[in-house]
């Protein structure tokens, strides 16, 4: 169904200028608005299929503005005669053939059907049908979302067809980890559908987009937190609910996936030590709190026993989570997106996903609105309670108890969920010192009281 040839082949090099002065506009860009002066793409490789008016355009994106300094993002492009503009058209482009309308294909029902097939999705179902009513998921940042109720699945809900734009080499873990939570039986993850992976040289494939099992009227767990926070809500319930969903979710995994290494104490610390300094660095309103940030790392060091690291969802808060008439769904499973591939794909520890979501509760209480000063601490205990008594219950149910690493007695569970919910407020505190100086409060508030935490 699908080829790969060299970008010099295609696209047209007048393709490759407009994709250099379009790209830097879109809000899924991987240089997070950099300017065009500071980011220079280059098309690196394209991918066709049957239908020759789809095009899959692989760009290396190098600048200082890129995280990292370098990567490779998707452009599926649909191109058609001028007089045939539709969805998701960025220009018309005069090529050495001709001219020719230049489509985004994440918003063109032709690039979602050119998609769709590649992953062998939809065999027998005539292809109009297969699109008919699809639409885009506003909001998006990183990726495109698209809702396709004519794709057959096992709940007959339709299907959800998640095209990523930051593409990497090698097996990438929103394929690996839904595949392996759906064939293990597990329903708190959308029922994964296929893939589209495609050889980018050496033996290595990379993964163009993710079908997955629509999730038929379910409601963003951030949205409702703060639907719940604004009316002055308790989210005590729900909150709790979720907490048992991530319990199990980290047991199935335990099950499902390879294990990983043993933590070692020295590199696990000295890896927070590490982010705590560029985060100092960073914001001067940290300074102050440096020999109290250094004195419970410290204290985290000589607790640490040689964990059993495992695969996590490494990037979890409320926006990764969907709440519908089955209870919660969690998703995209791609691990924190300034990470290196390798980093995020990394075993870890399971309370990290844990201090992902701590986190996640306090910005629905600043956004929502919340009245209450309480709500977010109890939507908090609610979800950590939960968490660990279904962990504990679950392990036992699956008989996975015996096989664990030893289990953390309760002061260094709560020191460890401590140094981790610092380790992502004070990303935190960077990011809103950068980007919205009114709300390096919330963080902040967050830093102080891990850093004030009887040791």
């Amino acid at each position: 169904m699908t080829a790969v040839r060299p970008a010099a082949d295609v696209p047209d090099p007048s393709v490759g200028d407009l994709l250099a002065a379009w790209l830097p506009g879109r809000r899924w860009f991987p240089a997070g608005g950099a300017s065009g002066a500071d980011v220079h793409v280059e098309p690196w490789l394209a991918v066709t299929f049957d239908d020759e008016h789809v095009v899959v355009v692989l760009t290396r994106l190098r600048g200082a503005g890129v995280p990292g300094g370098s990567a490779v993002a998707q452009v599926p492009l649909v191109l058609t005669d001028p007089a045939d503009r539709g969805p998701g058209f960025i220009a018309e482009v005069h090529t050495a053939a001709g001219s020719v309308a230049v489509h985004d294909g994440g918003a063109h029902p032709a690039g979602w059907l050119a998609l769709l097939r590649a992953t062998g999705a939809g065999d027998g179902v005539p292809d109009a049908d297969l699109v008919a009513g699809g639409h885009v998921v506003a909001g998006e940042q990183s990726n495109t979302s698209v809702v396709l109720p004519g794709v057959p699945s096992p709940g007959a809900s339709g299907g959800m067809l998640k095209i990523l734009r930051t593409v990497t080499p090698g097996p990438h873990p929103d394929v690996v980890v839904p595949r392996a939570l759906t064939r293990a039986g597990w329903d708190g993850v959308p029922r994964f559908l296929g893939a589209l992976q495609v050889p980018t040289g050496s033996g290595v494939t990379t993964a163009l987009a993710v079908l997955s099992e629509l999730v038929p009227r379910a409601q963003d767990g951030f949205e409702l937190a703060c639907e719940h926070a604004g009316r002055g809500e308790s989210f005590a319930h729900l909150a709790a609910d979720l907490g048992r969903t991530v319990a199990e979710l980290h047991v199935v995994l335990r099950q499902a996936m390879p294990p990983g290494p043993l933590l070692d104490p020295e590199t696990f610390v000295g890896g927070l030590r590490r982010r705590a300094a560029l985060a100092l660095a960073e914001a001067p309103s940290l300074v102050a709190r440096e020999r109290e940030i250094d004195a419970l790392l410290d204290d985290l060091r000589g607790r640490l026993p040689r964990l059993r690291l495992q695969t996590v969802h490494g990037d979890l808060h409320l926006g990764q989570a969907l709440h519908g008439a089955t209870g919660w769904k969690l998703l995209d499973f791609e691990g924190e997106p300034q990470r290196p591939a390798a980093e995020r794909a990394a075993p870890d520890l399971p309370l990290r996903d844990v201090a992902g979501m701590v986190r996640s509760f306090a910005y629905a209480a600043a956004v929502g609105g919340a009245p209450d000063p309480y709500w977010e601490a109890e939507a908090v205990h609610a979800f950590v309670a939960r968490y660990r008594q279904s962990a504990d219950t679950s392990a036992a149910v699956s008989g996975l108890a015996s096989r664990r690493s030893p289990d953390l007695d309760p002061p260094t569970a709560d020191a460890v969920l401590a140094a981790l919910v610092l380790d992502k407020a004070l990303y935190e505190v960077v990011y809103e010192t950068r980007q919205r100086p009114a709300w390096v409060h919330i963080p902040l508030s967050a830093v102080d009281r891990a850093l004030s935490r009887p040791r």
